[in-house]
C-alpha cells in the first residue's frame, strides 16, 4: 500500500521536459507567444547585436507566432540568468551571464575551441537559456546564423558547434609565435651594460626578445599611452651618449 501511495505522488508531479536543440523555439513559447530575452554585454562588438537580430527577425518564418516587444537586456541589468528564458549572445570572457551558464571556467576560454561558433542550450526548472557563444563575434555570428537559416527538427542534442573560418584563438595563443619558437635555438641574451661603442662602419645588430610562454594573466588597467618604463628609459640614456 506504501509503494502505491508514492507511485501515485510521482505521478502527480509535474515533469519538465528535457528540451534539445531541435525543439527551437517552442521552449520560449506559451500560448502561441515566443517569451525570451536577448542578452549581450555590456560591451557587446555590433556583430553580437546583429546576430541578436538574425534571430529574432528569423523568428518570422513561425505562423502564428506573436513576440513580446522590449526584451533586449544588457549583462549588468540581469540579476541572475538562471531565473529567466534567455538567449544570450556573448563570450564568457565579457559577459557574467554566459560565464555562469558555462559553469564559471577557468580561464574563460577553456572550453571554447578556436574558428567555431557554439549553440548551447540549458535548462533550469522551467526556464531555459540559449548560448551563442564563441571565441569571438564572427564565432557567435556563425552560430546565430546557423539557428536562423537552419532546420533544427532533428538535432536531438543540447550543444551544437558550427565552423566559422573566423581564424580565432584564445587570447594568450599566438600561431605566428609558435611557428617560430618551436624547434628554434634560442636567441643570446644580451647583457646592455657590456655594451660599448666598436669603431667600424658595420651597423650594430638590432637584437630581438623572444617572448616567453605562460599563464595567461589580464591586465588589471590598460598602460598609459607614452609612458616609458625604467629600462627603456635606462636604455634610450646609454643610447645617448654615443649620438
Amino acid at each position: 500500500m506504501k509503494k502505491a501511495w508514492w507511485l501515485l505522488v510521482l505521478l502527480l508531479v509535474p515533469v519538465v521536459n528535457a528540451y534539445n536543440i531541435g525543439d527551437w523555439p517552442s521552449f520560449f513559447v506559451k500560448d502561441n507567444k515566443f517569451s525570451a530575452r536577448y542578452v549581450v554585454s555590456d560591451e557587446a562588438p555590433s556583430l553580437d547585436v546583429v546576430s541578436a537580430t538574425v534571430i529574432s527577425t528569423s523568428l518570422a518564418k513561425f505562423e502564428n507566432l506573436t513576440i513580446d516587444v522590449g526584451t533586449s537586456m544588457l549583462d549588468s541589468e540581469v540579476g541572475n540568468i538562471t531565473s529567466i528564458n534567455a538567449i544570450v549572445v556573448a563570450s564568457p570572457c565579457d559577459s557574467s551571464s554566459a560565464f555562469e551558464l558555462m559553469g564559471s571556467p577557468d580561464p574563460c576560454y577553456k572550453d571554447l575551441g578556436g574558428s567555431v561558433g557554439y549553440v548551447k542550450l540549458f535548462q533550469h526548472g522551467a526556464k531555459v537559456q540559449l548560448l551563442i557563444t564563441g571565441l569571438n563575434e564572427k564565432d557567435r555570428n556563425a552560430a546565430a546564423k546557423f539557428i536562423a537559416k537552419t532546420d533544427l527538427r532533428g538535432i536531438a542534442l543540447s550543444e551544437y558547434v558550427i565552423n566559422s573560418n573566423s581564424g580565432s584563438t584564445p587570447a594568450f595563443f599566438d600561431k605566428k609565435f609558435l611557428n617560430k619558437s618551436v624547434n628554434k635555438t634560442p636567441e643570446p641574451v644580451v647583457n646592455v651594460s657590456a655594451l660599448v661603442p666598436v669603431a667600424t662602419s658595420s651597423p650594430m645588430p638590432v637584437v630581438k626578445a623572444s617572448p616567453v610562454p605562460g599563464a595567461y594573466e589580464p591586465l588589471e588597467a590598460v598602460p598609459k599611452v607614452g609612458k616609458r618604463g625604467f629600462w627603456a628609459r635606462l636604455w634610450g640614456w646609454i643610447s645617448g651618449l654615443f649620438t
